[in-house]
């Protein structure tokens, strides 16, 4: 049992000699972050961790007339943009992006994870969501009523597609990268976002306001934040060869 112990001991003294750098710019309170980070990835190399907060008001939900199918839809609709955690001031549902540095090109990852436009509800799920290009968008309809889904990128139709009740899911490709608005034009109130990359480096929020994006080059790198209400931010931020960069992104 003794030397069981000891060789232990040694084990937790090699492990500890090893330093590992941490960058924290404008921290506030982050050592769940340091314990739990979002991504899933196994890259080596640097990490970006943070939070995007918003301290201002908060509006109420909007209550939109329903005029179009009240039996399926309701004849309101509760419509929220806004959602901040109240204890520590997370925004949720902003989109990350950690713009490559200069003269970096793109590994050409090929997206594996479809991108899904659910009509339920006469709402479009999810609301908010970010994906790489290339990737395979899913379009489902589960409601009783026709809805058309309408892909606007550029002030142009990028997708649009009548959506029958009880009709097959239709698969297209995410050819374009950049912000695509998804509107419905039987149902003039549904609308929704996806934000589409060329790159892998974005995540969005969480609940609290939580992202995490790994295997960003060392370096330089500007980092922009998007949400459908606020806006789009920016911030630099210097980026180690290893280790973990901890930034909040403060919306004023």
């Amino acid at each position: 049992m003794a030397g069981r112990f000891a060789m232990s001991v040694q084990a937790l003294v090699r492990l500890l000699s090893v330093a590992v750098p941490v960058v924290m710019i404008g921290l506030a309170c982050w050592s769940p972050l340091l314990a739990t980070p979002q991504s899933s990835s196994e890259s080596t190399g640097p990490v970006i961790v943070g939070r995007v907060l918003y301290r201002g008001p908060v509006p109420a939900p909007i209550q939109i007339e329903v005029n179009r199918d009240p039996d399926v839809c309701g004849r309101t609709m509760s419509m929220t943009t806004l959602s901040v955690d109240a204890a520590i001031h997370g925004l949720q549902n902003a989109v990350v992006h950690v713009e490559l540095g200069v003269g970096e090109v793109s590994a050409g990852i090929i997206a594996s994870t479809p991108v899904i436009v659910q009509n339920k509800q006469c709402r479009f799920h999810p609301h908010v969501a970010a994906a790489l290009m290339g990737a395979e968008v899913q379009i489902i309809n589960d409601d009783p009523v026709m809805h058309n889904t309408n892909i606007i990128v550029d002030n142009s139709t990028a997708l649009n597609v009548a959506m029958v009740a009880g009709g097959n899911t239709i698969k297209k490709r995410l050819k374009k990268s950049g912000l695509h608005f998804v509107k419905c034009n039987v149902h003039k109130f549904m609308q929704a976002y996806r934000l589409v990359f060329a790159d892998p480096y974005f995540d969005q929020t969480t609940e609290t306001g939580q992202f995490s994006i790994a295997g960003v080059s060392p370096g330089l790198h500007r980092i922009t934040v998007w949400h459908e209400t606020l806006g789009v931010m920016e911030k630099d931020v210097q980026v180690p060869a290893r280790g973990t960069v901890i930034v909040d992104l403060e919306y004023k």
